[in-house]
């Protein structure tokens, strides 16, 4: 009959065979089974078993895993010179992971996986360099998001000496002096701005500052001066100005009226439409015409149309009319709309598909049932010249705002921004207090196709063509 301590033995062989390493480290740790050689010998195997899967772990990425294997193999007895050429292993692996951190930004994880590496038995001269380099990658990104270059260059000179000829330090020093010189640039301008009192401009560079030093006090300060002098307030009455609008039409009992009569063709003696950039920040550009007849082609130099879509189609390809309360698109070349090819004047309904040749499509949209505004999003992946994520058709209002119903939907902001034609002028509603061309105005302003609007909650310009 076996001896009881034989069973254990026999029990854990079992549990190693089947790769339960834990079961028969428990096994084999049970009190006097040790003290017997074939119980030694297995611990031993399963001490190697559980370094071999420990170096499994870290190669496929499970590195804590491999540690905690590590750690068990080394109590388990293994032999020191297999334990050692692992450890030295893993944290060669641990240092490339950090320096792979620091290529990609983020010196705080770089730091952060050095310090498990150290609380896991991380060790040795380059070990230690490494560490002290990260932290002052580190200290070097802190006192650069404060606009503190001249101490940032100093702590990343350190960390080249501590490591020399790596070469993403090297990099990250380039990168320092180069932004710096940027970010003093952009202070000089804002001081200057600061003394002329001309508080558009101290917003745009204090902005253009904090892009690239999120902490930098001077253009938080600037910022907010900048917006406590515009008294930049929200509003969420935009709806009751704008019905209050001098020479506003209610259209809301219009908007299933019958359509007018398609009109005759486009000529080419029709003047061409008044057009300009709406450039909205943190939205997108916009390419946006005024007159009532919209043509649309490729640009072709000595040639004029309206909306140029860089594309292989004529020159003048289609024209857009705005015919009362509705549009009715005319043709010159082949085109379609929800792909049925027309030879004559169409009526556009709203979600109606354009398309243009072989395959310059649009989606063609009345967002909102108070403005005759249109607006053209290309389905296809072209664009047009100038490059614009879509063309607006403006006639009595452009809203822009967080809703559905607006014709640039603005997400992040918390009311309505209004643009309309008045006579030969344009205007912005805003609630509140606003700038133009850094001049200050209550509710409501002119503005010209060139013009820059800064609110507390939007801001946008426009760049006449």
């Amino acid at each position: 009959m076996f001896q009881p301590w034989r069973l254990k033995v026999r029990e854990a062989e079992e549990a190693l065979r089947n790769g339960r390493l834990e079961e028969a480290s428990r096994l084999l740790a049970e009190r006097g089974l040790l003290e017997f050689l074939p119980a030694k010998r297995l611990m031993a195997k399963v001490a190697h078993e559980m370094a071999q899967r420990a170096e499994q772990n870290f190669a496929v990425g499970a590195t804590m895993a491999g540690w905690q294997d590590l750690a068990a193999a080394e109590r388990m007895g293994a032999e020191t010179a297999e334990l050692a050429g692992l450890k030295q292993q893993f944290v060669e692996r641990g240092l490339a992971e950090a320096e792979a951190y620091l290529v990609a930004g983020d010196p705080a994880a770089a730091v952060e996986r050095l310090e498990a590496l150290e609380r896991q038995g991380g060790s040795g001269r380059d070990f230690r360099l490494v560490r002290e380099a990260a932290g002052k990658v580190l200290a070097a990104q802190q006192l650069a998001q404060g606009g503190k270059f001249l101490q940032a260059e100093a702590e990343l000179a350190a960390a080249q000496t501590l490591r020399p000829g790596w070469r993403v330090l090297e990099d990250l020093g380039r990168e320092c002096v180069a932004r710096g010189d940027r970010v003093r640039r952009l202070v000089e301008e804002l001081h200057t701005a600061l003394t002329g009192e001309n508080w558009t401009i101290v917003l745009a560079r204090a902005e253009a500052i904090l892009e690239l030093c999120p902490a930098h006090a001077q253009a938080i300060d600037a910022r907010r001066r900048a917006w406590a002098v515009a008294g930049m307030r929200t509003s969420s009455v935009l709806q009751t100005a704008q019905n209050a609008e001098p020479n506003h039409v209610d259209r809301a009992d219009k908007v299933n009226q019958q359509s007018r009569p398609m009109v005759d063709s486009y000529h080419a003696s029709d003047p061409p439409a008044e057009r300009f950039v709406l450039w909205v920040d943190g939205v997108g550009g916009y390419l946006v015409c005024r007159g009532d007849v919209i043509s649309l082609g490729q640009p072709v130099q000595g040639s004029h149309v309206d909306v140029p879509v860089l594309a292989d189609i004529s020159r003048l390809h289609a024209k857009i009319r705005r015919d009362g309360e509705s549009y009715v698109i005319e043709p010159c070349r082949a085109t379609r709309v929800n792909g049925r090819p027309i030879d004559g004047a169409m009526l556009l309904s709203d979600g109606a598909e354009i398309e243009l040749g072989d395959g310059v499509k649009f989606r063609f949209r009345l967002p909102n049932p108070l403005s005759r505004t249109a607006r053209l999003d290309f389905i296809s992946r072209h664009r047009t010249q100038p490059t614009t994520d879509a063309v607006l058709l403006l006639a009595e209002s452009c809203i822009m705002g967080p809703h559905g119903g607006a014709h640039i939907v603005c997400r992040d902001w918390p009311n309505d921004v209004m643009l309309y034609p008045q006579g030969d002028k344009l205007f912005c509603r805003a609630p509140g207090r606003f700038q133009i061309d850094g001049r200050e105005v209550e509710s409501k302003g002119a503005m010209t196709s060139s013009s820059q609007i800064v609110g507390e909650d939007f801001s946008l310009s426009l760049e006449k063509l």
